[in-house]
């Protein structure tokens, strides 16, 4: 990923970019997860959320860390975090692990 930390607005923003970074077309990623490229459109467009397993291999096949694309859905200190610390997602309520 670029050195620079861009920050995303929306994690599908950041897979989306991700992509054309790497120049990779819709279907070649689809030839990579074995998720239609019509459903990755709609991910990346946001209509749809891919399901823990369809979300992992995007992130796999796109090599974006877990911690990068939850600070780009609005997590904070959510990976590495200690024992009674405060996780904050955008438009929830924080709560203490």
């Amino acid at each position: 990923m670029q050195k620079n930390k861009k920050k995303y607005k929306t994690g599908h923003e950041l897979l989306k970019a991700r992509r054309e970074e790497l120049n990779l077309s819709l279907r070649q990623l689809s030839a990579m997860t074995g998720i239609a490229a019509t459903h990755i459109m709609h991910i990346e467009k946001g209509v749809k959320v891919p399901s823990m397993e369809r979300g992992l291999l995007i992130l796999e096949a796109l090599r974006i860390p877990m911690k990068n694309y939850m600070e780009a859905i609005g997590y904070k200190d959510a990976i590495g975090g200690k024992k009674g610390g405060v996780v904050a997602v955008q438009g929830l309520e924080p709560r203490t692990f």
